[in-house]
C-alpha cells in the first residue's frame, strides 16, 4: 500500500519522505542528511532519459552519488564532490556543469559505520556482508568501499536517440570492461524492497579507479583489502523537474 501511494505521488510532484513516515520539511527541522533522487526508477525503466537537472544542480545537492546522464550517455559516478561521466567507449571525463542528468541519487556523505575487510570476496559475498551490517532493513543506505580489487567487471551504456527505447534494450547494448589489480572506490545505494519502482530495490553499485580513468556500473568483482563505509539515510526527496 505504501509503495503504491509513492508511485502515485511520483506522477504529480516532488516527494519528501522521512523513513518511518511521510513529511514535508516545513513540518520538521532538517536535522538529518537528505538524499536527493532525480526522477524515479520506474520512469527510467520505461525509457525516459530527458534532462531533469544539470550536473551543477546535482553537485549542489550532494557530493556522493550514482546515476545516468541525459540520453543515457554513459554512467554517472559522483565522489568527493566531483561528478564523472564514464562513457561506453571507456573514457572517463568531468562533464560540463550544464550537462543534463536524467536519473541520480546524491547525498552529502557522512558515514556512521566503517570497517575493514581483508578477506577476498566476490560481488555477491561483499554485498551480502554490507547488507548484514545494516541496522534496519526498512531504511535506505549509502555505501562506499575503498581498496584493492583483483578484478573488477564494469559496464557503461551508449547514448540513445529519441524516441528512447526501454532500459532493458539499452542494457542489451552495453559495453563491458574488465579491470585487473586495480584500486578504487565503489559508490552506491541500497533500497529496501518496499521502495521498488521508486528506485531499484537492493544495491546499485558503481566503481571508479583511484586514477579516475576507468569505471562504470559493477557487474562482478573480486576484492582484496577494502574499507567499507555506510551511511543510513532517514530523509529522502525526489526531484521530478
Amino acid at each position: 500500500m505504501i509503495k503504491e501511494w509513492i508511485r502515485v505521488l511520483l506522477l504529480f510532484g516532488v516527494v519528501s519522505l522521512s523513513i518511518g513516515g511521510f513529511s514535508t520539511y516545513a513540518d520538521e527541522p532538517d536535522v538529518q542528511p537528505v538524499m536527493y533522487q532525480v526522477s524515479a526508477f520506474a520512469v527510467l525503466e520505461d525509457g525516459n532519459y530527458s534532462e531533469i537537472i544539470t550536473v551543477n544542480d546535482l553537485n549542489k545537492y550532494g557530493n556522493f552519488g550514482v546515476g545516468g546522464f541525459e540520453d543515457m550517455d554513459g554512467e554517472l559516478s559522483q565522489i568527493d564532490g566531483i561528478t564523472y561521466k564514464i562513457r561506453s567507449d571507456g573514457e572517463v571525463l568531468i562533464p560540463s556543469g550544464d550537462t543534463g542528468v536524467c536519473f541520480a541519487n546524491t547525498i552529502v556523505f557522512d558515514p556512521e559505520i566503517s570497517y575493514q575487510l581483508n578477506t577476498s570476496m566476490d560481488k555477491d559475498t561483499l554485498l551480502k556482508n554490507i547488507e548484514d551490517s545494516f541496522p534496519d532493513k526498512d531504511a535506505i543506505y549509502a555505501f562506499r568501499v575503498d581498496g584493492v580489487y583483483e578484478n573488477m567487471t564494469v559496464r557503461s551504456v551508449p547514448m540513445q536517440d529519441e524516441p528512447y527505447p526501454p532500459l532493458t534494450s539499452v542494457i542489451n547494448n552495453q559495453s563491458v570492461f574488465v579491470l585487473h589489480n586495480t584500486s578504487g572506490s565503489i559508490t552506491g545505494f541500497w533500497f529496501p524492497e518496499w521502495m521498488q519502482g521508486v528506485n531499484y530495490a537492493g544495491f546499485h553499485p558503481h566503481f571508479i579507479t583511484d586514477s579516475r580513468d576507468a569505471g562504470g556500473h559493477i557487474l562482478g568483482l573480486l576484492s582484496k583489502q577494502v574499507t567499507v563505509s555506510i551511511q543510513p539515510i532517514r530523509q529522502f526527496t525526489t526531484i521530478l523537474g
